[in-house]
């Protein structure tokens, strides 16, 4: 609340500057411990890695499809999970636990893409959802396409 008051209330009603507002944020926010925070992103990522490999495993073992169709199921399993937990609101509490372990996967991805569209959905399907969703997206869509084209054609030179 302090913070609140020291920001709205100043001497004289002046306006404040950047290094005044600077020092208020550096009075009231912790700094993160990074070694802590690559750790757990370290450990998160790969449980997720395992739980991954263990979810293709089962598709494989027990409906007896091909590996590249388990990947593909595993890839969607991870979209569905991400977009239901952001749209419960769920998923910003996670990853504040689980740190980039968890936004870097699949997960990632349908957060963001679920997050445009919540944003936008006053807009209507069309105008709201459907021209937003990928807005953010998009942009990691046309590099992946770009990239991939890249290194395949390189691939295929070496």
């Amino acid at each position: 609340m302090l913070f609140l008051y020291k920001t709205l209330k100043k001497e004289n009603n002046n306006n404040m500057n950047n290094i005044e507002y600077d020092e208020i944020i550096k009075e009231n926010i912790g700094k993160d411990n990074i070694f802590k925070n690559v750790f757990i992103a370290f450990f998160t990522g790969g449980l997720m890695g395992l739980f991954a490999q263990l979810l293709t495993d089962f598709f494989v073992n027990y409906y007896k499809i091909n590996i590249n169709d388990a990947y593909f199921y595993t890839f969607c399993f991870f979209i569905i999970v991400g977009s239901i937990l952001t749209g419960a609101g769920v998923f910003d509490k996670v990853l504040s636990i689980c740190k980039c372990g968890l936004i870097v996967p699949s997960t990632g991805f349908a957060n963001t893409m679920t997050s445009s569209a919540m944003d936008n959905k006053s807009e209507g399907f069309v105008k709201g959802i459907g021209a937003n969703i990928f807005k953010l997206t998009g942009s990691i869509i046309l590099y992946g396409v770009v990239f991939g084209i890249i290194f395949g054609f390189i691939r295929s030179i070496i």
